[in-house]
């Protein structure tokens, strides 16, 4: 996974424009994305080229092959969410077009429900950033994006695929624009059996069987897009993401019953922004969302079906201060509307704003400073949450990091932040009947960062760079379920938890002629303990978190040579707790998988025939109890390109 390219003909952000200037376009409009204020901090953006090799996957399976966050998923289509610095899966925001797109009754997202080919752009940062994000940014956050593509013409493709245990699925994108209006349409649809085979062990010995009950009957995506460019100042977007996932929910294996458990989750998603080039060094930027997620489960003996509406707000203005800073400030508003029998109200809202500012300046060019501020306004608590961070160049060999151009040119950052983050509780943990807590506290979070990134120019077309990250936070107010004396489990402010660790990462990327290839290796090493508990807390003070690997790692290789494809990808984690009581565990696991590819050009269009193949090495493994993963599977891809 390396550095994305610029996007397509789009304007370039401000972020990359010259440290000394902090100018916005004269004439163009040109977005100042929010990790212009993230100095200090970690931040990957996933290539275009990583994007098309998993377009018609979901961004769970992008994130547990290229990157070394943990994602726990119940299998293949199955519910998959993300552990990221050995937070929980509520601790991770999830922004689509810079708007929170978590789940208000569960707090988070479903990562095997965000198909990739819906999105042109897809980033992680990791570490607390609620000033930038708002709620659930504690352990850090995952970007999702859409950009038009200004090229004029018509361009787009088809893709088809088949593979092992039903796998079927093909998607569509087609683009086009002119001098005052672009237009982008993504489309996927896939479906799966999932009647693999596995292992189990029984009192006779070991007893092979076929998975039954999990199966993806269809997944599909639309995400249309329209922008129109108002003069020279100002560009008006509606971009819009509907999906909806029909699957039968896997049974656990030790459980011995299979209830028939189905699942549908349907996403509504509209926003319509605008954004205005007030002057060459000023912009501002309006947003208005209506989101609604629909969750009906039924199983044998269970209903449950729950309707969300979420209308959101937004409104920012950026402009330059002085000839060295950047100045952000800005408001947003969330109103939530659910529909759910099993709350004390069926129809229960609620709201919740924050303001926010924001300021880069750097001192020098070789020196970046961010102070970043939000205060959030929610039924439960007023949450305050600054951050610090800054980027020193400590040694740059005459040249800055982002103008490495001639070999053996090299810089070296210190990077370093602080920042304090929240997550307001969820509509199920206030108001859930039997068992909902209205009082429950935003639980809140306190990190600190600091690390060095080196950058090297080995030859004219030959990059390396390497990046190494300490980290620490307190979470405090962490909630909890527990069984209470009434007879039902409820939620309550219970312990404070603290997670630190190390990450390291290095990346090359290299052109010769008509070879390239990328490679970047990434390891995490994650600690997370509970710190201090209240009475009520039953579990013991030191015990590490259930489903925090210690030990996570990822390598990745991309190579193409004239019209030849190939990808390979490893990664792997160590054993896992399965409860508090850190009696049982999971034992660790490697998993190797990868693509060879040949393309063909047909008169200005490409045909590429893709074999591809996961778990090549055939490890039997669980990434969660009970839920066995699939066995080696091969599967092939047909896309055809036109420009």
């Amino acid at each position: 996974m390396a550095r994305a390219q610029q996007p397509r003909a789009a304007p370039p952000d401000s972020a990359r424009l010259s440290r000394r200037l902090h100018r916005l376009a004269e004439v163009n409009v040109r977005a100042v994305g929010p990790e212009r204020f993230a100095t200090g901090s970690r931040h990957y953006e996933v290539d275009s080229a990583t994007l098309s090799q998993y377009r018609n996957g979901t961004v769970a399976e992008l994130l547990q092959d290229r990157t070394p966050l943990y994602i726990k998923s119940y299998g293949p289509g199955q519910l998959a969410s993300i552990s990221m610095r050995g937070t929980s899966a509520q601790q991770t925001a999830v922004l689509w077009n810079g708007l929170n797109i978590m789940l208000p009754t569960l707090g988070q997202n479903d990562f095997a429900l965000l198909p990739v080919g819906a999105n042109s752009g897809l980033a992680v940062q990791p570490g607390p950033a609620a000033a930038l994000y708002g709620s659930g940014a504690i352990g850090g956050a995952v970007l999702l994006s859409t950009a038009p593509d200004w090229r004029p013409g018509l361009r787009g493709s088809v893709q088809v695929d088949a593979g092992s245990f039903g796998l079927r699925g093909s998607s569509a994108e087609v683009s086009t624009a002119s001098a005052a209006v672009a237009v982008r349409v993504a489309a996927s649809y896939r479906q799966a059996l999932n009647n693999y085979p596995y292992t189990t062990q029984e009192f006779g010995g070991p007893v092979r069987r076929t998975l039954a009950g999990a199966a993806l009957r269809h997944q599909w995506s639309l995400a249309p897009e329209v922008a129109l460019r108002l003069g020279q100042a100002g560009q008006l977007t509606a971009s819009a993401w509907f999906t909806d996932t029909d699957r039968e929910v896997q049974p656990g294996i030790t459980t011995g019953t299979n209830r028939h458990a189905e699942q549908l989750d349907q996403s509504r998603r509209l926003v319509l922004s605008y954004r205005h080039q007030a002057s060459a060094r000023a912009q501002w930027l309006v947003r208005a969302a209506a989101f609604e997620d629909v969750l009906n489960y039924h199983d044998d003996g269970l209903t449950s079906d729950s309707r969300v509406r979420t209308t959101q707000g937004q409104a920012e203005y950026t402009a330059a201060v002085g000839a060295r800073g950047s100045l952000r400030v800005g408001a947003e508003v969330q109103h939530f509307s659910t529909t759910f029998r099993e709350y004390a109200s069926p129809l229960t809202t609620e709201n919740r704003a924050a303001a926010f500012a924001l300021l880069r300046y750097d001192p020098q060019p070789r020196l970046r400073l961010t102070a970043n501020l939000r205060q959030a306004t929610l039924p439960q608590g007023n949450p305050l949450t600054p951050t610090a961070g800054l980027e020193w160049d400590l040694w740059t060999n005459g040249v800055t990091p982002d103008s490495l151009s001639h070999s053996a040119a090299q810089a070296l950052t210190l990077k370093a932040s602080a920042a304090r983050s929240y997550r307001a509780p969820t509509l199920n943990e206030r108001f859930f009947n039997p068992g909902g807590n209205p009082s429950l506290r935003p639980e809140v979070g306190l990190g600190y960062e600091a690390g060095l990134l080196h950058r090297t120019q080995l030859a004219p077309r030959a990059s390396l760079q390497t990046e190494l990250t300490g980290y620490r936070q307190l979470v405090d107010d962490w909630v909890q379920w527990t069984p209470g004396p009434e007879g039902y489990w409820r939620p309550r402010n219970l312990r404070q938890v603290l997670t630190q660790g190390l990450e390291a990462s290095t990346a090359l990327t290299l052109r010769r002629g008509a070879h390239r290839l990328g490679a970047r290796a990434a390891y995490a090493f994650t600690q997370a303990r509970t710190r201090r508990a209240t009475p009520d807390d039953p579990v013991p003070v030191g015990q590490p978190l259930p489903y925090v690997p210690a030990h996570t790692g990822t390598l990745s290789l991309d190579y193409a040579w004239h019209a030849w494809r190939v990808a390979a990808a490893t990664s792997a984690a160590s054993y896992r707790y399965t409860d508090a009581t850190a009696q049982t565990f999971l034992p660790g696991y490697g998993l190797l998988g990868g693509s060879v590819g040949y393309a063909v050009r047909l008169h200005g269009a490409e045909a590429l025939l893709l074999l591809q193949g996961s778990n090549l090495l055939n490890h039997a493994y669980e990434s969660y109890e009970g839920r066995p993963a699939p066995p080696r599977a091969l599967g092939i891809s047909l896309r055809l390109s036109w420009l």
